[in-house]
C-alpha cells in the first residue's frame, strides 16, 4: 500500500495573530526550496526561489507545464525592470512605471548580454526564460511584497489552474495540488481574473492575454503623458491643458477625443488646489474662442502618481516648478517651465476678459514652443 502524500502546511492569513510572523514563514519555506501558494492580486500561483532550480524544476512540472511556456517573474518595484532589461524602451519604461505595481505582465525580448536574466543559476535560467522573452511582473498584493521585500531574488510564479480549468481565486482552488510545501491562504483574490499579459517591442505593444486591465487603459498608460501645473488648476494650467488639446488635435488631424488614441494624453493639476472646482468663467470664454473646452473641468491636487506617470511636467512659474521638485527632486529632467526663456506665466484671477484673453494668447504662444520642442 502507497505512503501517503504529505499534506502541504496551510495558513490562514486571517486567522494569524501576526501576519509578519507568516510572512518570514513563507520566506524561509521558499528559501529552502520550497513551493509555496500565494494570492497575488489577480489569481493565486504557485511561487518557487529564482535562486533554486530544485524548486523551479519541481513548479514546472506541478501542472505539467510546457516547457516552451514562460514562468513570470515577480519583482519588489519598477524600477528593477532596468535590471532585466537594460535597453528598455521609452515605451517599456512608461508601461513599468505606470502599469506597476499592478495586474499587468509585461514580456521584454530577453537578449542583452547584461541582464540579470543571463545571471540566473544555469540550471535555473532555461526553466524560466525557455524562450526569447522575459515575463515580469511588480504584483500589488501586500503579503507578497512583503515576502519579496525580504528575498533576495525575484520569486518564479505560475498562476495555479483549478479543477475547472480556470485560474484559481481562491486558496480552496489549490486543493489537490501536489508537490506544494505551502498555502497562505489571504482569501478572494481582489480582482478575480489573470493579469494581462503586454508584450513590449521597442516602441510597439500588443496585448498576448486579454486580463484585468483592458485595452483601453493599456492605451493610455502607454501614451506620452503632458501634465501641466499652476497653483489652484482653476486659471492658467487649465487652459494649457485645453489649449495644448486643441493644437495638437490640429497638428494630428485629429479630434481632442480622438489624442488617446493618437497616443497623447494631456492632464492639469494645481500644487495648492481643492478637488471639483470648476474652471474660471473666463478662462471658460477665452479658450472656447479659440477651439478648446473646459465645461467638464474640475481641479485637481497634484499627487506622486500624477508626477511619477508624466512624462513631462511643464509649470506656469518658477515657485510651481520650485514647489515640484521639492515633492518630487526625481522628476527635475521631466520638468519644466511653459515660458520658454524661464519667466513666469502671469495669474489672471479675479482680473476682467481682456486680462484672460492676454494670458490665453501667451499660453498658446508658448505651447506652440513646447510642442516644437518635444517633438509633438
Amino acid at each position: 500500500m502507497s505512503e501517503p502524500r504529505p499534506q502541504p502546511e496551510r495558513i490562514d492569513l486571517s486567522q494569524a495573530d501576526d501576519p509578519r510572523d507568516v510572512v518570514h514563514r513563507a520566506v524561509a519555506c521558499l528559501a529552502q526550496g520550497g513551493v509555496v501558494g500565494l494570492s497575488t492580486e489577480t489569481v493565486y500561483g504557485l511561487a518557487a526561489s529564482a535562486l533554486n532550480s530544485d524548486a523551479v524544476s519541481r513548479l514546472r512540472r506541478l501542472k505539467g507545464l510546457d516547457p516552451a511556456r514562460l514562468l513570470t517573474l515577480l519583482l519588489r518595484g519598477s524600477d528593477e525592470v532596468t535590471d532585466w532589461v537594460p535597453d528598455l524602451s521609452t515605451l517599456g519604461r512608461r508601461l513599468a512605471r505606470r502599469a506597476w505595481p499592478g495586474p499587468v505582465t509585461l514580456l521584454f525580448p530577453n537578449h542583452h548580454e547584461q541582464s540579470l536574466a543571463r545571471c540566473l543559476p544555469d540550471d535555473v535560467r532555461p526553466l524560466v526564460v525557455p524562450g526569447d522573452y522575459v515575463a515580469l511582473r511588480v504584483p500589488a498584493q501586500p503579503f507578497v511584497r512583503e515576502v519579496l521585500r525580504l528575498l533576495p531574488a525575484p520569486l518564479v510564479i505560475s498562476k495555479s489552474v483549478g479543477t475547472g480549468g480556470d485560474a484559481a481565486t481562491t486558496a480552496g482552488g489549490l486543493a489537490g495540488q501536489e508537490g506544494l510545501s505551502m498555502i497562505v491562504d489571504a482569501g478572494p483574490t481582489r480582482l478575480g481574473q489573470v493579469s494581462t499579459i503586454v508584450r513590449v517591442e521597442s516602441e510597439r505593444w500588443t496585448v498576448v492575454r486579454p486580463g484585468a486591465v483592458d485595452v483601453a487603459t493599456l492605451t493610455r498608460m502607454a501614451g506620452t503623458i503632458l501634465l501641466f501645473v499652476c497653483t489652484g488648476n482653476t486659471c492658467r494650467s487649465p487652459m494649457a491643458e485645453a489649449l495644448c488639446k486643441a493644437l495638437l488635435a490640429r497638428r494630428l488631424g485629429c479630434t481632442t477625443e480622438q489624442l488617446e488614441e493618437k497616443g497623447y494624453v494631456v492632464l492639469s493639476a494645481g500644487v495648492a488646489a481643492q478637488h471639483g472646482m470648476p474652471a474660471a468663467a473666463h478662462a471658460i470664454d477665452v479658450v472656447r474662442a479659440r477651439g478648446g473646452s473646459l465645461q467638464q473641468h474640475t481641479s485637481r491636487p497634484i499627487t506622486r502618481d500624477l508626477i511619477r506617470h508624466a512624462d513631462l511636467i511643464v509649470a506656469m512659474t518658477n515657485d510651481h516648478l520650485e514647489a515640484l521638485l521639492d515633492q518630487a527632486p526625481e522628476c527635475a529632467p521631466r520638468a519644466r517651465l511653459l515660458h520658454p526663456e524661464g519667466g513666469d506665466v502671469a495669474d489672471p484671477v479675479g482680473s476682467d476678459r481682456e486680462t484672460y484673453l492676454r494670458t490665453a494668447y501667451a499660453i498658446e504662444q508658448y505651447l506652440g514652443q513646447l510642442l516644437d520642442d518635444v517633438g509633438c
